[in-house]
Order: C-alpha cells, then sequence, then structure tokens
C-alpha cells in the first residue's frame, strides 16, 4: 500500500455521511450561534461571539479535513478482500495460540476503527501482526504487558 490513508468501502460511506452533515445541518447551527452572537450588540468584547467564532474556524478546519480525507483515500471494495490471506478489510477469527479464547476481529484504516465492534487498525500492533498472514499461521503481537501469540483459525470477507 502506498501512503494514501485506506478505507472500507462501508468507512468511506461513513465519511460521506459524515461530510454531509457538517456542510450542512452543523454549519447551519454554528451560523445561527454566530448571528445570534451579532444580534446581541457591539461583538468586540463578546465571549458568546469568541466561542462561535471558534466553533466556525473548528467546523470549518473539521470538513477541510474531511474533505481532503475523502478525495485522498484509498477504498478497499468486496472484491479486494482475500480469503486466502489477511488484509485491509478482512474478517479475521483468531485464537490465543495456547488454545484460549478466540476473538474476530475486521481489520480497517485508521479512521474506522472501533474495537468495541471488534474492528481494528491495519497499524495497530495485532493488525500489523495479522497483516498477510494466512489460514494456520502464529502470529506474535508486543503488548505492554507482554508478548502475545495468537492462531489464525479463519479469514472471510
Amino acid at each position: 500500500m502506498g501512503n494514501e490513508p485506506v478505507v472500507t468501502s462501508e468507512g468511506m460511506r461513513a465519511l460521506e455521511e459524515k461530510l454531509q452533515y457538517l456542510e450542512t445541518t452543523r454549519r447551519r447551527e454554528v451560523s445561527e450561534q454566530m448571528k445570534t452572537a451579532v444580534d446581541h450588540g457591539d461583538v468586540s468584547d463578546s465571549a458568546e461571539y469568541d466561542e462561535a467564532r471558534k466553533a466556525f474556524l473548528k467546523l470549518n478546519r473539521e470538513i477541510e479535513e474531511t474533505a481532503a480525507l475523502i478525495a485522498r483515500a484509498r477504498v478497499i471494495g468486496d472484491r479486494d478482500i482475500s480469503t486466502d490471506c489477511v488484509g485491509v478489510g478482512s474478517l479475521v477469527r483468531i485464537e490465543e495460540a495456547d488454545g484460549g479464547a478466540t476473538q474476530e476481529l475486521r481489520l480497517v484504516g485508521p479512521t474506522e476503527t472501533d474495537p468495541d465492534s471488534g474492528k481494528i487498525s491495519h497499524l495497530c500492533p495485532l493488525g500489523m501482526s495479522l497483516m498477510d498472514s494466512k489460514l494456520g499461521d502464529v502470529v506474535e503481537v508486543k503488548t505492554p504487558a507482554g508478548t502475545r501469540t495468537y492462531r489464525v483459525v479463519a479469514i472471510s470477507k
């Protein structure tokens, strides 16, 4: 992979929805805050106006960053996901190599990471260890608590 950020198709949809929300609903809310502050009179020493202005600048920065990410990102579609080798978009079931607990994880780009939903970045220590592994491979992950060893027991889309 090059230097461009990667996202799954689902992640791209989420980014596009976020941008739409920021450009419409959120922009309207912030504009209303600014209008209300201006309507209250002198803005030269108005904390309300200063807060609204900061929110406006922050919103514009977030819109620019999200739009730039969408423009630069490489989308990993379903046909790009292999069931032979772990990559971004793969759903991987791993078990602790000593026969312990199993867990199912989806490798995603950093912007989609949600550990509570089982989505981990391909750039985190576990994700990097799993990248390019095959069914039956054993991977080691260095954690603050020590090295953990896992076996890849399933790879799917």
